[in-house]
């Protein structure tokens, strides 16, 4: 179900083997629940748990949703809880492999740029944190329009990593790059670009979570909660463009 396979193992071969390889075969749930960056994941569940609650109330029952690239499976607990059915897609089969058993959900093995889906198939697309690895982002939310069913929502999280702050962490540790795949840098203004190209209708996007331009000085501070607090309430007041994450709702 991904285009050319056999390609696509080999690339992921050869990135298990390079700098990159804890990024692609490294545990996630775990890291999400006791790393360093703990209280920002959960203000972000919280944020995305309550945009949820909020569709569920002004519309119909969600029947479906994708998790389109879940990963090792993080938020299918809380997604699964809010709709009907619920399908998650990944191209790496190692994360595909971790995915909790509990969760009811459908899980397949795809690529985002050939995705085997009818058209108009989901009240819901999940896409967080994949946007920013995948080079043709454009043909990327192609897809994920076409698989959303007309009135269907989009929650897009990206980091917002084009932001000045961040281009600045960057400047100071550039052998971060070597670490992540990431080939986009987004601000708020250029990611609702991005969708609004590709034909979605931007609803709202939201900042999320604030830090210090140095991500190992980042780490330390944000694992302690009052930290991570005071710069979200520091943050959102006096930089609101320097956020670390954004979140865009967009609908087809």
């Amino acid at each position: 179900m991904v285009a050319a396979p056999a390609e696509l193992q080999a690339a992921l071969q050869q990135a298990r083997r390079s700098p990159r390889a804890a990024w692609y075969a490294g545990p996630q749930v775990d890291v999400q629940a006791t790393g360093p960056y703990r209280h920002h994941v959960r203000k972000r569940r919280a944020y995305l748990e309550g945009v949820i609650d909020e569709c569920l109330a002004e519309r119909a029952p969600l029947a479906n949703a994708l998790d389109l690239g879940c990963g090792d499976g993080a938020n299918l607990g809380w997604l699964g809880a809010r709709v009907g059915r619920l399908y998650a897609s990944d191209y790496n089969p190692d994360r595909l492999s971790r995915l909790p058993s509990n969760t009811g959900a459908r899980a397949f093995l795809a690529d985002v740029l050939d995705f085997p889906v009818a058209d108009d198939s989901f009240d819901l697309v999940f896409f967080n944190h994949v946007l920013e690895h995948v080079p043709d982002d454009l043909a990327a939310l192609a897809e994920v329009r076409r698989v959303l069913r007309p009135g269907g929502l989009l929650i897009l999280g990206v980091p917002n990593e084009g932001a000045a702050f961040w281009q600045l962490a960057y400047r100071l540790q550039p052998r971060t790059r070597a670490t992540t795949d990431h080939v986009h840098f987004y601000t708020a203004d250029s990611i609702a670009m991005r969708c609004r190209t590709a034909g979605l209708a931007v609803r709202a996007v939201h900042p999320i979570g604030w830090g210090v331009p140095h991500w190992g000085i980042d780490a330390v501070l944000r694992q302690w909660r009052w930290i991570d607090d005071l710069l979200e309430a520091v943050g959102r007041r006096l930089c609101p463009s320097q956020a670390t994450s954004l979140y865009l709702l967009a609908t087809k």
